[in-house]
């Protein structure tokens, strides 16, 4: 939910990637990401990605998206 603040105080040192946090939610409704615990944590389908931070964790969501949507439209006619 954009502007919603509450998971500053579970990422210390990278409040600078709430709104990208928030931005990638609103655009991947399907995917997990969990805060809580030593590591960030996602679920894309049923593969578990953590990484040792928020950023290292958005980063490679985004690249496997990026990837997908980059394979998708290698596989359409144009």
């Amino acid at each position: 939910m954009p502007g919603n603040r509450a998971a500053l105080w579970l990422v210390p040192d990278e409040e600078d990637q709430v709104p990208r946090l928030e931005r990638f939610r609103a655009a991947h409704p399907e995917v997990v990401i969990l805060l809580r615990g030593t590591l960030p944590k996602a679920w894309v389908g049923s593969r578990k990605i953590e990484r040792s931070t928020l950023r290292g964790l958005l980063d490679e969501l985004e690249e496997i998206f990026l990837s997908d949507a980059q394979a998708s439209q290698a596989g359409s006619p144009q």
